[in-house]
């Protein structure tokens, strides 16, 4: 299976996620987004369905995106949290390490952020180099938030230039608005304001457990779920927790030479 393939297989497993024939005109009111997220967010695993929602539904619902995907931001650390496909994680991950890009000036400063090529080239000259390659030539980025704190934002890549309407970001904003009404009912977000304890130990132990996924796909040329599916097996047949293997693996990539003492 090629990259392309794996792409493809992931898209489709993302797509599998989403609430059965879900369609644009079927989530317009906001009760029906609402349910489609979840109707109350009160475990990190409501909190992780709910995000994955957003982003199936973000993809099924505005056609200029071609990929998607949700950057979280607790304490010092940002990571993509949920994606459509490997190359969201790759145009992310450029991101992350220069500390600059559409989505996190979304996600830190609460503006929204819909820019093409030639201006993301003028305002960040390493990403918009970054995105030519993977043939993203347009960007739209919304804040997430609960009202009390801004922890991310939904990043949207479109292949074309100037992809978005003014429209994809009305539907975008009412997304993630719809999120935030949801994620207020989430105690652990609440906490937040006083260093969210809770919160920021589920995010740091899913952050090196998404970039080990995102190796596995990679290297393998896997979907998202068989990337998980190995984890978790190598995590029974050796007794270990998987963010302690899926640490493993990041530093076995980061220092291929070396050697068990």
């Amino acid at each position: 299976m090629d990259a392309k393939d794996a792409d493809r297989a992931t898209q489709n497993s993302v797509r599998a996620m989403e609430p059965a024939d879900v369609r644009w005109g079927q989530v317009e009111q906001d009760a029906d987004v609402r349910a489609a997220l979840g109707a109350v967010v009160d475990t990190d695993d409501g909190l992780d369905r709910a995000l994955r929602s957003l982003v199936a539904l973000s993809s099924k619902t505005i056609d200029g995106a071609a990929s998607c995907g949700v950057t979280v931001h607790v304490g010092q650390r940002m990571f993509t949290a949920v994606h459509s496909d490997s190359r969201t994680l790759r145009v992310d991950a450029d991101q992350y390490e220069v500390g600059s890009g559409p989505c996190l000036h979304a996600a830190s400063t609460g503006e929204v952020v819909r820019v093409d090529s030639v201006q993301a080239e003028r305002r960040w000259p390493r990403f918009a180099d970054t995105a030519r390659e993977e043939n993203i030539r347009s960007f739209l980025a919304v804040p997430l938030s609960t009202g009390r704190i801004r922890f991310g934002s939904l990043n949207l890549y479109g292949e074309a230039e100037a992809a978005f309407t003014d429209a994809d970001v009305d539907t975008a904003v009412g997304l993630t608005s719809v999120l935030a009404e949801v994620l207020g009912d989430y105690d652990r977000f609440d906490s937040l304001r006083s260093e969210v304890q809770g919160l920021r130990e589920a995010m740091e132990h899913r952050a090196p457990i998404e970039q080990a996924k995102g190796i596995l796909m990679a290297v393998h040329g896997v979907t998202a779920e068989k990337a998980f599916a190995v984890l978790v097996e190598r995590s029974q047949h050796t007794n270990r927790k998987v963010r302690d293997l899926a640490q493993e693996l990041i530093e076995s990539v980061r220092n291929p030479n070396r050697r068990e003492s």
